[in-house]
């Protein structure tokens, strides 16, 4: 082995050194002596403190001046670091849920004009199964329940389809698994009631619909 030998006095937990997401690299902390060789540029030094940085500034800058007035300083604080390091996957999860919100807003839209557009054909029929003696809860399980039959199709799509993608959300991830079963159930009985709202208005229009009314209609 070249190079001086090293005691090992302990040893630390895992650092993510290669950003929130990254492959973290082995890395080891050695003790430093109060001599200029001993610092340069990329010296880290890490203090615990309950203190401010402002507060702490001049005196972390007066003692390293002591050992070498030379060597820059750059005193941040490790939450900053931190928050520095979120602020692109944070940009991309608030990018990534506008756009989810938009294919929400629209998906609701397309099955409201699409459960109001069936209702409207079946008008007549409506009008002939009420005067035949079928009562609103019947037609409101009619209408309801060919919105039903689009929602659990259009979930068992989506999920099939959200699970295909695990390995792209993975990469965008942090400690949380892309195929989570609770937050995948939550989101699917998320928009499927979003879009029983959006069957029920419809529903409960062809529900008051008038059975003389119906029967004219073309």
């Amino acid at each position: 082995m070249d190079g001086p030998l090293s005691t090992v006095i302990g040893v630390a937990a895992n650092v993510p050194n290669a950003g929130l997401t990254g492959q973290s690299d082995p890395e080891l902390y050695s003790l430093r002596d109060n001599t200029p060789g001993s610092w340069n540029a990329h010296t880290v030094v890490t203090l615990a403190t309950n203190l401010p940085a402002s507060t702490l500034a001049p005196w972390i800058r007066s003692q390293i001046a002591q050992i070498d007035p030379t060597v820059p300083v750059e005193i941040t604080e490790l939450s900053q670091d931190i928050n520095r390091l979120a602020d692109r996957p944070r940009f991309e999860t608030a990018l990534f849920a506008f756009f989810a919100l938009c294919g929400l807003t629209m998906a609701v839209i397309g099955l409201y004009g699409i459960i109001a557009y069936l209702a409207a054909q079946r008008t007549q029929e409506i009008g002939i199964r009420m005067a035949l003696g079928a009562t609103r809860g019947n037609i409101l399980r009619i209408i309801a329940g060919q919105g039903m039959r689009l929602i659990t199709a259009g979930a068992l799509v989506g999920i099939g389809a959200s699970l295909g993608l695990t390995r792209i959300l993975a990469t965008r991830l942090f400690h949380v698994s892309a195929r989570d079963p609770l937050a995948l159930a939550a989101v699917t009985i998320l928009l499927a009631a979003v879009a029983m709202l959006a069957v029920l208005i419809p529903a409960r229009r062809a529900m008051h619909t008038e059975p003389a009314e119906a029967l004219r209609s073309e």
